[in-house]
């Protein structure tokens, strides 16, 4: 990780003193306007945020890392945040839990180490950030959560292995004799947690051959309780048969639920309603919901090895982490790949007619 910008590397550059500097930075009337223009342009080239607590004359760790998310209001974000602070805390770090609103200068700042604070690490979970965007040197380490963007050199990627858990999640469907399931969530995204558990709805639906129909395969705008009510009262209305909803989060399923209860759908009997994130709504709702428990604490253990990670001990650049977690139902898990190898054996088995078997360490799918 290459070291932070310090002031005196700007007074360098600009070949000023280190007062000048600091002068130009606290907007003291003292600077010639050629001068000031000449710094700043050297703050704008070395991509330099002051320190506010001094610690860019020492050269010290703040012991502070920033979580990035593009929201609050979604529980899973909100958790995240809280078992994120925790786990820190166990070794001797704080956290500052900063949301982005999935504005891309946000979220480029932060992982440019252009944010008002240090930090000795970022973990994020982007929204807005292109590829290029994780190019730039000089700033904090940066661990991704999710799959909105490829993991590059340098860059370390913690996942939960979206494929293999929607493939059980149909594989469960079709067992208790579903066939016209409906996928909720699709966000028109390159790469998302969407387009990955869109990826291994539809493999299992081959694999179990029932075709993948369009009308099936529902977008929205946001992930919310109010886009899955409004997508799946449009599904009500064209008279779509549908014995199985899987959306993409549990606040689309809510929706989703909402809608089919209102217009007196039996939830469970007549339609089956999973989603992800086993929200504590998810329990409480009636019918309760059904949905997927990702393991924070597995996610958060490894995001913050990652980030914390010593010289010596640095993870692979451009490694991608698969965070399972346990597995709660009377059916055993699959327990064979990541979700790479999950979709190279859901070709495979188009040739054998058989299930993938694809979650590698599993994942609590909680049937309500």
């Amino acid at each position: 990780m290459a070291r932070r910008v310090s002031i005196k590397d700007v007074a360098q550059h600009a070949g000023v003193s280190w007062k000048t500097v600091s002068n130009v930075v606290n907007a003291r009337p003292v600077v010639r306007e050629e001068t000031r223009a000449r710094v700043e342009q050297a703050i704008e080239e070395l991509g330099y945020v002051p320190n506010h607590v001094g610690r860019d004359l020492r050269g010290g760790p703040t012991r502070t890392i920033a979580l990035v998310v593009p929201e609050l209001q979604n529980p899973y974000f909100a958790r995240l945040a809280e078992l994120m602070q925790v786990a820190a805390r166990e070794r001797g770090y704080t956290v500052s839990v900063e949301v982005s609103l999935g504005l891309a200068e946000t979220e480029r700042a932060h992982v440019r180490g252009l944010a008002p604070r240090p930090v000795d690490a970022v973990i994020i979970s982007p929204t807005a950030l292109a590829p290029a965007d994780l190019l730039a040197t000089g700033g904090p380490r940066v661990v991704l959560l999710g799959e909105r963007l490829p993991a590059a050199a340098e860059i370390s990627h913690v996942a939960i292995d979206n494929v293999s858990s929607a493939v059980d999640v149909v594989r469960h469907l079709v067992g208790q004799g579903r066939e016209r399931l409906l996928f909720l969530g699709v966000d028109g995204a390159v790469r998302s947690t969407a387009t990955d558990r869109l990826a291994g709805f539809r493999a299992a639906l081959r694999f179990a051959g029932i075709s993948v129909e369009p009308e099936l395969i529902r977008t929205v705008a946001h992930w919310d309780r109010e886009a899955g009510r409004r997508e799946m009262e449009a599904v009500l209305e064209t008279g779509l048969e549908v014995d199985a909803v899987v959306a993409g989060n549990d606040l689309l399923a809510l929706g989703a639920l909402a809608a089919l209860l209102a217009r007196g759908v039996g939830v469970p009997e007549q339609v089956a309603v999973v989603g992800w994130d086993d929200i504590p709504e998810a329990a409480w709702s009636r019918p309760g919901l059904t949905s997927i428990a990702p393991d924070l604490e597995a996610l958060i253990s490894a995001a913050l090895d990652a980030a914390l990670a010593e010289a010596g001990a640095r993870p692979t650049p451009g490694r991608r982490r698969w965070s399972g977690t346990s597995w709660s139902s009377a059916d055993p898990p699959w327990r064979q790949g990541s979700a790479e190898r999950c979709l190279r054996r859901c070709a495979q088995a188009m040739r054998v007619r058989e299930f993938p078997r694809c979650n590698p360490d599993g994942f609590a799918l909680h049937w309500r």
